[in-house]
């Protein structure tokens, strides 16, 4: 097991604060397509505008485009992938927060970290100075963790994206665990709850994105770097365009 307390530093509070986010990736609007939607589409497109509706948040019309895909056609990434996807979350943030290299090294150790990082973890991890910008971009992955967290049914519910994560809670969810426990109390949601979350999540950003070409600020009080965290999380579990993580893209 590993005790450690990773302290929450100001510069992570700073970065996870700002509406704007500083982890920008590729957001694209794709072509409109004509999609005929399959029932359960439909269905979550319907609840996915209510939710929208009763936090002010712009509802995208045409009926006929920005659909994920249906059930019966998705591939929802097993436990296990998801599972070492979270560690790996886990470490990157833990570097990011400054934390001396034998605490690093420990969970790295502990958690068999080197093999669930991606090419570009796996550069940043073995990076002996980061930049500000780097670890402030790092910092971000708590909110990736925290999604993979509840994707894996150690959090109940996804709050309204207003504000950042419990950073600290979510860390004492893993801390005091070891690689194989973690692994056995994790619970793999359904597709369908993965889903509703992912057709959420995608009018989310669009209405985030449609209002930054505006030059507006975010609808409803959303984070714009806590959505576009949520957004990437969630089109990885549900292997959109078949993208590994460090590919994954949050179109919209």
């Amino acid at each position: 097991m590993i005790r450690i307390l990773i302290a929450i530093c100001a510069l992570t509070f700073f970065s996870c604060s700002n509406n704007g986010g500083s982890n920008e990736r590729p957001r694209i609007t794709i072509p409109v397509e004509h999609i005929v939607a399959a029932k359960d589409q439909q269905e979550r497109r319907s609840k996915s505008e209510a939710y929208c509706k009763s936090h002010n948040i712009p509802i995208y019309t045409n009926p006929n485009a920005l659909f994920v895909d249906p059930e019966d056609s998705v591939t929802i990434r097993t436990q296990n992938e998801v599972t070492d996807r979270a560690l790996a979350l886990f470490y990157i943030g833990a570097k990011s927060e400054g934390l001396e290299q034998k605490q690093l090294y420990k969970i790295g150790h502990d958690f068999n970290i080197n093999a669930k990082l991606t090419a570009s973890e796996r550069e940043y991890a073995t990076t002996k100075k980061p930049t500000q910008q780097q670890n402030i971009d790092a910092s971000w992955r708590y909110e990736s963790l925290h999604l993979m967290l509840w994707a894996l049914g150690f959090i109940d519910t996804l709050s309204y994206p207003n504000q950042i994560c419990d950073v600290a809670g979510d860390l004492k969810i893993i801390q005091d665990l070891t690689e194989q426990q973690f692994k056995q109390k994790a619970k793999l949601r359904s597709s369908k709850e993965i889903l509703d979350q992912a057709d959420l999540i995608l009018r989310l950003d669009w209405a985030c994105v449609s209002a930054k070409e505006k030059k507006q600020s975010a609808p409803g009080n959303l984070v714009d770097g806590v959505v576009v965290e949520r957004h990437q999380s969630l089109n990885w579990l549900i292997n959109y365009l078949h993208e590994d993580w460090d590919k994954v893209t949050t179109d919209t």
